[in-house]
Formats: structure tokens, sequence, C-alpha cells
């Protein structure tokens, strides 16, 4: 009986999760990406309408945004989010090339913003997802942005002298429970408490759909690759937002990033971890940031 009220039980849980999702109305679908990899993209509020375009961190999802999606700025803004090539819901290509390079990831953001008829949106990058905002900047310069805002990200800008060399091989975690382990810990240490538990059960569930060998694809890819491109921010309206509680870029990395982007505004979430968009107690501020920046600011 215990069996079968679990089960049961079990059952309901989507449908009640269901009613109260963040993404409930919005469009989900898929665009082909660089070499036809399919790209799965979700839009909420009316087209026409300044545009946000967000970028997930590295083995998340459009999910990492559900703080944003649930929130009333599909009122005024046309919000877009896509799950990155070999991420989510996304095409998960085997080959290094997928991955090892710019162009790809370039290309992909690219054909998400003519997909959705983007004109100038707010480029919203979140750790690596400041790293695609970059190889889109050097490849699709053309493209014209309304800003971008860099969350918890120094989009491989800075130099991280003692790093292991850009080419160093990183073996693939073959091993599956090892992969599930270490993706609860990640989870812990990225979003640390002031996540909702339901929020980060899904977001830890996300992370276990990336596959081994994106890792050593993307191990090439070292510190200080976008060096180049600090020259080109300075004529780009440019936000940085921070957290004061974060493991992954802790203060000494954001006051370097701070002095090389001297012209950028800085927005502080002193009680925040890492992923301060998706906190309850620094969601609101966040969103009342972009809502400043793109949404009413574009009135």
């Amino acid at each position: 009986m215990k069996t079968l009220l679990l089960a049961t039980s079990l059952a309901l849980l989507p449908l009640a999760a269901h009613a109260q999702a963040p993404f409930d109305g919005a469009r989900i679908s898929q665009v082909a990406g660089f070499d036809g990899v399919p790209l799965n993209m979700v839009q909420k509020g009316e087209p026409g309408r300044p545009a946000v375009l967000f970028l997930h961190g590295y083995k998340q999802s459009y999910l990492s945004w559900s703080a944003q999606f649930g929130s009333d700025l599909a009122k005024r803004c046309h919000l877009v989010a896509y799950d990155l090539r070999g991420h989510g819901n996304s095409g998960q290509p085997w080959q290094a090339g997928a991955y090892d390079n710019s162009r790809p990831w370039a290309d992909d953001m690219a054909a998400v913003i003519k997909a959705s008829g983007l004109v100038k949106p707010l480029v919203v990058a979140w750790s690596f997802g400041g790293n695609v905002a970059m190889d889109f900047l050097r490849h699709h310069a053309d493209v014209p942005i309304a800003g971008l805002v860099l969350v918890s990200s120094p989009a491989g800008l800075l130099t991280a002298p003692g790093s292991a060399p850009a080419n160093a091989p990183r073996p693939p975690a073959l091993d599956l429970a090892h992969g599930v382990a270490a993706a609860e810990r990640s989870a812990q240490f990225v979003f640390g408490s002031g996540v909702e538990p339901a929020l980060r059960v899904q977001l830890t569930a996300a992370s276990m759909r990336v596959g081994p060998y994106l890792d050593s694809a993307m191990a090439v890819r070292g510190a200080g690759a976008n060096a180049d491109l600090l020259p080109a921010l300075t004529a780009l309206p440019l936000t940085l937002a921070l957290g004061g509680r974060d493991p992954i870029v802790p203060t000494a990395v954001a006051l370097k990033l701070r002095a090389a982007l001297p012209g950028a505004r800085v927005v502080e979430f002193p009680e925040a971890g890492h992923a301060m968009f998706a906190e309850a107690d620094a969601a609101a501020r966040f969103n009342a940031v972009l809502d400043e920046l793109q949404c009413t600011g574009q009135r």
C-alpha cells in the first residue's frame, strides 16, 4: 500500500509543478545552429517588444532563467533563452570540433537571434555564457546588440597565472555514478542556499544531461582567450553583475574584471553567490536591473 501511495504521489508531481511552472505560456521550438545542430529555444513575451537574450552557464540549460521567465518581465520584454550546444535538450555532437573553437558557439547565437526576430537585444550572459557572448562579438560584430550584462563571468577576458595550459588534456568523466555525485556537489557549490530546493533539483538534473566528451573538447579554450576583445567592449553598454559570496568568481577575480573594464556599470549583490539571478533574495533586484536597462528603459 505504501508503495502504491508513493507511486501515485510521484505521478501527481509533474502536474502540480506544471501548474506553477515559470515557462507556462512560453513557446519552445528548435533552431538549426552551426553545422545543423538543433538548438532548443524558448520565448516568452510578444515579439517586437524590447528583447532580452539569456545565455546560461556551463552544464546548465534555459531552466537557469526560471526566475526571469516566471516574473512579469515578459509583460514588457520579449524574453529568449536557449540550451547551448551539448546542453539541455539541444543537440550533442560528439566531435571535438563542435566545441573547441569559437565559431560554432558564435553562429549558434546568431541563428537564435535571427530565428526569434530579435532586434538589438540586451544579452545577459552568465558564467560560461559570457564566453559565448565574446565568441558572438568576435564573429558577428555587425549584428547590433543593445548591451551586454556579464553575470559572474570573466568571459575569457582575464588571464589566470598558474592555471593549466590551454592545450592540457582533460580526461572525460566516464564513470556515470561519479558524474552524478559530482553534479550534486557542483550544484551546492554553484547555487548555494539561496536557490529554492525544487529549482536546484531541476538545475542539477539538467547538468547531468551533458555528455562526458564536452569537458575534454572544451579544455583547449583557456583563460585569457578573449583578452584581445577588451578594446571592442569600450564601445558597448556593459554591466557587470557580481555576487559578494561567489566562490567561482571571488573578490580578487571580480576586482581584476572591474579594472579591465573601467567603463562598465557594476551592480553588486553582496549576499549572493554565483547565480544571484536565481536566488530568492536577489532575483527581484536582478530583474529590476534588466527592466531598467532594456524593458521599461526602452519605452
